[in-house]
């Protein structure tokens, strides 16, 4: 516990405020964290780029671009390391996309380019989208 109040004032003492400590603090915690979630994938990648698995495609790109929107954030706080560690976690999903991507195209597509294959994904993503939304107006618009 001393050695440990003795590290605060001294980093306190190097870097000038508490709140920049708080927020190193904070940049560790969700590292390890983060970290922690893209090593839980690797398994998956490794699935997914030896075996054939397929994870879906959307989620997977959307779940990327999500990361590296959060990843953004941190970096606007200062929050560098966490920054590299949800980088790590969003290029994992980029990968189990491109991946899962080739996987579909191998076995249903093999003569076709990855980008038939994902407009192929987009057009049916885009009707089954559409067939949810008029779906729901259905419902809310029917006369009982």
């Amino acid at each position: 516990m001393y050695l440990f109040i003795c590290l605060d004032v001294n980093y306190i003492q190097q870097n000038g405020t508490l709140q920049e400590f708080l927020m190193s603090w904070q940049d560790i915690a969700l590292t390890f964290f983060i970290f922690l979630a893209g090593v839980l994938l690797i398994p998956q990648l490794r699935d997914t780029m030896n075996h054939g698995a397929v994870v879906n495609f959307f989620t997977a790109s959307l779940t990327s671009v999500l990361l590296f929107c959060i990843s953004g954030i941190f970096a606007s706080l200062g929050l560098w390391i966490s920054v590299i560690a949800q980088s790590f976690v969003g290029v994992i999903w980029l990968f189990l996309a491109f991946f899962s991507l080739r996987n579909v195209r191998d076995s249903q597509f093999p003569d076709q380019s990855l980008f038939f294959v994902a407009r192929d994904f987009f057009g049916v993503w885009v009707l089954g989208s559409a067939f949810m939304v008029s779906n729901c107006a259905r419902r809310l618009f029917r006369r009982d």
